[in-house]
């Protein structure tokens, strides 16, 4: 890791703080980020929205699309985790690191820990450090030590915002419509969105969950990736150590300029150090033709020992090895016993240096019996392993029994799971929520009504009388009621009556029906006649 390539600021910060540098982040490098998320994760949408329709179980498309959160995850992790170093990816190299980065440590996240409350914090963990095991349990307890509330509320506030999102996509079509008939377009939404979906209200739905997702979580991530950041600051130390680093250098600086300030001293004393030629060690020279040939390694060797005693001749000092008091001058103060006891401190910290401790049982008088029972005969071990075995295929045998009657009995049982993947069937027979047509009635209303109610079947007599009353009503508007009509929506038609006394007759049925088909309370005979004996009234004389 190359803490002098780091392109931002390392300096102890908040958990907010440290939540508002990982969104700059992604603001930084949304043009990859979402480039990218865009490209892989639309088509994976199409195509898991395809599978729901040809199951006939759209909803199971959002399911998955949002079971695969961890997946996509990747993607703003892996271009803010090289950005941050000053090398951030293209987006070649972005769509290529996803079939090849990050897969070892991505199915647990697929699985048993889908539902981690601080996903964005441990993500790091698994895809940037690798690590697996005891050890990536002890570094994620040592990661949340301090951010674990900020990583759990992280990840509630964006999951609201967003839920918000999406609803507020949704709401922002019915403000398109006008305000005269927002009432029968919002019932017409809550009936195609909620309650009877229809196949492209259902795949719209997806597609918005696709885009709330797509907004919001790259935002998730970087949050998460800065408070990553911030802890590993913390617990490491990176902003101390680029300190250090600074002074390194500033001292390197110091040293050379010392060196080329020595050797211009030297070189000054270079005349009273010169020496013939032929006065070097015949071992390290020769002579050829009249050119002095000189081994430059040995002489290497010699020189600067020559140097040295002619400065010492000359009243030279060259201080070859400064010490920090040299360096620092008034400035140095020897804190050796201060630093070695602020390491000693350091070294006691659990996170430096951790410890574990064990209870056991022990016996408070040990006899001399014990070392003899640690030591069982191979026999006992021999039983005690039939019987093992014995109770595994016991506990196997009862599980697939258990099995075999949930099978068998799944529709006394669970119902739900048969009202839920068995075929609708047709209707078998009429309803009195079926569209009531002049034909579907009998002539005599009220002698019909009568007879049914004379042969025990009030519901059944009160149901026709409530579906005659809906075909009047339609004949005397002279319109055509919708199908399915509700009773509300039949007394708000009512209303608009020219005849109030058929309207108020109209009421009295309707209540009666709500009654027995609802609160199971069925009326007096007396009741019933009083209301067919205004039936067979004239209009005009109903009261």
């Amino acid at each position: 890791m190359q803490l002098a390539a780091l392109t931002i600021v390392l300096r102890p910060r908040s958990s907010w703080e440290a939540v508002d540098l990982g969104i700059a982040l992604v603001r930084e490098h949304a043009s990859r980020i979402w480039t990218v998320w865009i490209l892989l994760t639309l088509p994976l949408a199409i195509v898991l929205g395809a599978v729901g329709v040809l199951c006939g179980e759209p909803w199971i498309s959002a399911v998955l699309l949002w079971w695969l959160k961890p997946l996509f995850d990747r993607i703003p992790l892996f271009v803010l985790s090289r950005a941050v170093f000053g090398a951030p990816p293209t987006v070649r190299e972005t769509l290529r690191a996803q079939w090849q980065w990050g897969w070892s440590g991505i199915w647990p996240w697929l699985f048993w820990r889908r539902f981690h409350p601080s996903r964005a914090m441990l993500l790091p963990v698994d895809l940037l450090e690798n690590l697996r095991g005891p050890p990536r349990a002890a570094r994620s307890r040592v990661l949340l030590r301090a951010v674990g509330s900020p990583s759990v509320l992280l990840t509630l506030i964006c999951m609201n915002i967003e839920i918000m999102l999406s609803i507020s996509i949704i709401v922002l079509g019915l403000m398109f419509v006008p305000i005269e008939f927002f009432s029968e377009s919002t019932r017409a939404m809550w009936t195609n969105l909620l309650t009877q979906p229809p196949l492209w209200a259902q795949c719209l739905s997806i597609f918005i969950s696709w885009l709330a997702m797509s907004v919001i979580e790259p935002f998730y991530v970087g949050a998460g990736f800065g408070l990553y950041l911030n802890r590993r600051t913390q617990l490491e130390a990176w902003d101390i150590e680029l300190a250090f680093r600074r002074i390194a250098g500033r001292l390197a600086q110091v040293m050379s300029l010392l060196v080329f300030v020595l050797s211009l001293t030297l070189a000054g004393s270079a005349p009273t150090l010169a020496a013939p030629l032929d006065e070097i060690d015949g071992d390290h020279s020769s002579q050829t033709d009249g050119v002095c040939v000189i081994d430059a390694d040995a002489a290497a060797k010699q020189i600067p020992d020559d140097i040295a005693g002619a400065a010492a001749q000359a009243g030279i000092k060259a201080p070859l090895k400064p010490s920090l008091k040299d360096v620092f001058g008034s400035e140095y103060r020897n804190d050796d016993a201060e630093f070695k006891a602020a390491i000693g401190e350091a070294y006691k910290d659990p996170d430096l240096n951790p410890k574990t401790t064990i209870d056991t049982w022990q016996r408070r008088h040990p006899s001399s019996d014990d070392a003899s029972d640690k030591t069982s005969p191979p026999w006992l071990h021999a039983i005690g392993g039939i019987i093992a075995l014995l109770a595994q295929s016991g506990l196997w045998i009862l599980l697939a029994i258990v099995l075999l009657l949930v099978i068998r009995y799944h529709r006394r049982w669970l119902p739900w799971i048969s009202d839920r993947f068995e075929p609708k069937r047709a209707p078998e027979r009429t309803t009195e929520h079926d569209i009531v047509t002049p034909e579907s009635l009998p002539d005599d209303i009220a002698a019909a009504v009568r007879k049914l109610w004379q042969q025990g079947q009030p519901r059944a007599a009160l149901a026709l009388l409530y579906r005659g009353a809906v075909n009047r009503l339609a004949i005397d508007l002279g319109t055509v009621l919708p199908p399915g009509a509700t009773e509300s929506e039949c007394l708000r038609h009512a209303r608009r009556l020219p005849d109030q006394a058929y309207a108020k007759l109209f009421l009295r049925i309707v209540h009666c029906w709500q009654a027995a088909a609802y609160a199971q309370r069925i009326p007096s005979g007396a009741e019933v006649e009083l209301l067919l004996g205004e039936w067979n009234q004239p209009s005009s004389a109903v009261a």
